[in-house]
């Protein structure tokens, strides 16, 4: 087999009866008996569980390199079922009304969506074809897919091909910055639902919003040195494979001692941090945000450095398409300005600089993928085990079978393509990727501009915001510990991210005195949506507790019970609406991430400064008897009937 070229196989998978799925046919041949490697459960993911569901579907996934070590294969497979009645030359093994087979494509480079594109063309013609014995219309495949695909392709838009952020958006709302937040954490991550190409599809969507990752980030997303040994993980004789979560520390400390090039076994090692100490690191912070914050490279004019270009970055869009479309005078912030009290900052990070960043100013991409944090869109049942290997840090991973879901201890975040929900299972894990008031102003606008089908907001548009809101984060971790900027993102969520493996190898290349380019030091620190609380934040902030709060849901629930049928509150269903209320609104305050309580005399002075015209928001103890919530949650309406029994609602 050629390893060079950019497609290794053309892969059929059918269903047998009594064998289950089963390779019926490959090209080139596989040079070796696929049952005794790596790949022996190949089957079971080209054709996923509950496949018979569907009459055609797809599914990408990944699979480690069976002749390079810590390479990865990227799996694109068209699954399709007909009537056997349809099929002119019946084998024997034909005894169900129904035949199902998958079409697979294994190739070098994750250009997923481009490959389905050409792929369910080819499956759709194998089986009008009606005879499964004829393949050389797979063999012309497999010789024009290597013809036309290039790397080229990857920093076109056709790496993005069925990636739609659009639809993520529609789907999870505000919830995608809190899936991107919980990625850069490096959680173990569960996406799942009963289509396997929407599974598939919004897992690597939610990837593609860290640019450059999708594109040359998955490389080593597959590839992990087990504790102990599995027929699903290849075994290389060579010591450059031989990685451990151990050795994750083991880099991480190489960072006081940058010369060493070997370990106490005599393999070798990468030198991630050329020439750097920590009192280097340290003194070279200082005087960059000692010179550089103070406007030396200040872009807040308006014009973005002529030295920027976005030649490192896929897409290559005009830049007057990535702006939000409210804005038509070149300030992004603009696109904020729907809220009417809201007072942004005049410390802003600029859009341009922030998105003009080439991949090495920025230090991108982001090494989340490598060293045992897997990334599978698609996993079978087969594969279970090795996600509770201790050689596995995390992984965001998809699946179809509900045994993956009751796996509770497997998982720290299930994410339910159905309903678009994210449960997080940890407490102290969810408080920490709480969106700040910030956070939801960004999140808000994407959405707002989204739903609201805004001419400019396409897919491109989206990819744009969520850089600019990574590299203003990327930027703020530099600052030192109880700067007011890093609290816009979440102090804590910031801390924890800095002590994630990819982070520290990011950091240390960005710090690094060989650089002689300020890099991302060009980028004023703070969040893109920072500016003084008002009370349309307040309103936002109770609207996104409605909907995605179990409180809030349970409030949902108690007040349509009180003010059901006919419309009067009684009894039992009063007193479960109070305790719901209560509960709810004691979690708001609680989790108010930017350390102002609600009804506190920093919100009142918020309140307070919002121009003529708002309506604020009344404290708890001024709420009507009954309410009615929308059961959207984009807002929670107030109807005033009887004052006097306030105090059944908020005392006990």
């Amino acid at each position: 087999m050629e390893l060079h070229f950019p497609i290794q196989h053309v892969v059929v998978v059918g269903f047998h009866h009594k064998k289950g799925c089963q390779i019926e046919f490959a090209y080139p041949p596989f040079e070796m008996d696929i049952e005794k490697t790596a790949w022996k459960h190949l089957p079971t993911l080209a054709m996923p569980d509950g496949a018979h569901n569907f009459t055609t579907d797809t599914v990408y996934f990944h699979l480690p390199s069976l002749h390079r070590s810590g390479e990865t294969v990227f799996g694109v497979a068209c699954f399709q079922q007909i009537d056997a009645e349809k099929i002119k030359n019946k084998g024997d093994e034909v005894t169900r009304s129904t035949i199902q087979k998958s079409i697979c494509v294994l190739s070098k480079y994750p250009l997923y969506g481009h490959i389905q594109v050409k792929m369910s063309l080819i499956t759709d013609a194998y089986f009008r074809e009606g005879d499964f014995a004829k393949v050389s219309i797979l063999e012309k495949a497999y010789h024009n897919l290597n013809a036309c695909l290039t790397p080229d392709l990857l920093t076109t838009p056709e790496a993005f091909v069925g990636l739609s952020p659009r639809d993520l958006i529609f789907t999870f709302r505000h919830e995608v910055l809190v899936l991107l937040k919980l990625l850069l954490l490096e959680k173990r991550i569960l996406f799942r639902g009963t289509s396997v190409s929407s599974l598939c599809s919004a897992l690597l969507t939610l990837v593609s919003l860290i640019p450059l990752t999708l594109e040359y980030g998955l490389s080593e997303s597959a590839c992990v040195k087990t504790s102990k040994t599995m027929s699903i993980v290849p075994q290389f004789s060579s010591p450059e494979c031989s990685f451990e979560v151990e050795d994750v520390e083991k880099m991480d400390a190489e960072k006081s001692s940058p010369d060493t090039k070997s370990d106490d076994k005599g393999e070798p090692t990468t030198k991630i941090y050329p020439d750097l100490t920590s009192e280097k690191l340290k003194t070279r912070k200082d005087l960059i945000n000692s010179s550089l914050i103070q406007g030396s490279v200040s872009t807040r004019s308006g014009q973005a450095p002529t030295t920027l270009d976005l030649t490192d970055d896929a897409g290559r869009i005009e830049l007057n398409e990535l702006r939000t479309p409210a804005s038509e005078a070149g300030s992004f912030e603009s696109g904020f300005s729907n809220s009417s009290d809201q007072k942004m900052s005049n410390d802003i990070p600029d859009f341009l600089t922030a998105v003009q960043l080439t991949a090495a100013d920025a230090g991108l991409p982001l090494n989340i993928f490598c060293k045992g944090y897997l990334c599978h869109p698609y996993l079978s049942l087969h594969y279970m085990d090795l996600l509770s290997d201790s050689g596995v840090r995390g992984f965001v991973v998809g699946a179809t079978n509900i045994l993956f879901k009751q796996k509770r201890d497997l998982v720290d975040v299930i994410v339910e393509m159905q309903d678009g929900s994210v449960e997080i299972s940890c407490p102290a894990l969810k408080k920490l990727v709480t969106l700040t008031t910030e956070d939801l102003r960004f999140a808000e606008n994407v959405v707002r501009n989204v739903t609201q089908q805004e001419a400019n907001s396409s897919n491109e548009w989206i990819r744009a915001q969520f850089k600019y809101w990574l590299m203003c984060l990327m930027r703020t971790s530099q600052m030192e510990d109880g700067n007011r900027a890093r609290d816009c993102f979440g102090a804590q969520f910031i801390t924890a991210w800095q002590n994630t493996h990819h982070w520290k190898l990011w950091d240390g290349y960005i710090n690094s005195e060989e650089r002689d380019t300020p890099g991302i030091y060009l980028i004023s620190p703070g969040h893109p949506c920072s500016g003084q609380m008002g009370v349309n934040d307040v309103k936002l902030r109770l609207a996104h507790s409605m909907q995605k709060t179990e409180g809030g849901r349970k409030l949902n629930q108690a007040v349509g019970k009180a003010v059901a049928s006919t419309g009067k509150a009684v009894g039992g269903a009063l007193t479960q609406a109070k305790g719901a209320l209560s509960s709810w609104w004691s979690s708001v305050v609680t989790n108010t991430p930017t350390g102002v309580e609600i009804g506190s005399e920093e919100a009142n002075t918020a309140t307070e400064s919002a121009p003529q015209g708002g309506t604020p928001l009344p404290a708890p103890s001024s709420l009507p008897v009954s309410a009615s919530v929308n059961n959207g949650g984009a807002r929670v309406e107030k109807v005033v009937e009887e004052r006097q029994s306030q105090s059944v609602w908020f005392t006990n």
